[in-house]
């Protein structure tokens, strides 16, 4: 059913489940993984500071994603890394519907009964409300139970 896999991450660790999500359906659908990031932009900054500051970016970027798709490769399945530059949120939902994903997995922030809606300004939050495909939320860690009554 789920073909086209988009899983958007930073360069924490903290998407071991959504990728392990990921693995487990692109291997039963047969589909492969497009593992996106997002370099977010600064506005007002020079030419030649912008090329060495985003070039760096862009290299650990690359490193990253490539220590993800090994992973995914030692288990078979298909993927691709893709980099894009601008609003993190935007350029995700964009890529999302231009290269018509059929699931998009997102690593979602443990529920924090301290700030119950701190979630609800969470990046994965926004991307799911403005796709346009289905969405996975996937949560980083073990889910924080309420506090007792």
């Amino acid at each position: 059913m789920f073909k086209k896999l988009l899983l958007p991450v930073d360069l924490t660790d903290r998407h071991g489940p959504a990728l392990d999500a990921a693995d487990e359906l692109a291997t039963r659908g047969g589909g492969e993984v497009t593992l996106l990031h997002v370099i977010e932009t600064i506005q007002d900054m020079s030419k030649e500071e912008e090329r060495r500051f985003y070039g760096d970016l862009e290299r650990a970027a690359r490193a990253h994603l490539d220590r993800l798709g090994r992973r995914l490769e030692e288990r078979g399945v298909a993927w691709r890394a893709e980099i894009r530059f601008g609003d993190r949120v935007g350029e995700a939902v964009q890529y999302a519907a231009k290269a018509v994903v059929d699931l998009l997995i997102l690593t979602a922030p443990g529920f924090d009964p301290g700030a119950p809606v701190a979630g609800l300004a969470s990046l994965s939050y926004r991307m799911g409300l403005l796709a346009q495909c289905p969405v996975l939320l996937v949560k980083s860690g073990e889910p924080i139970p309420p506090p007792a009554e």
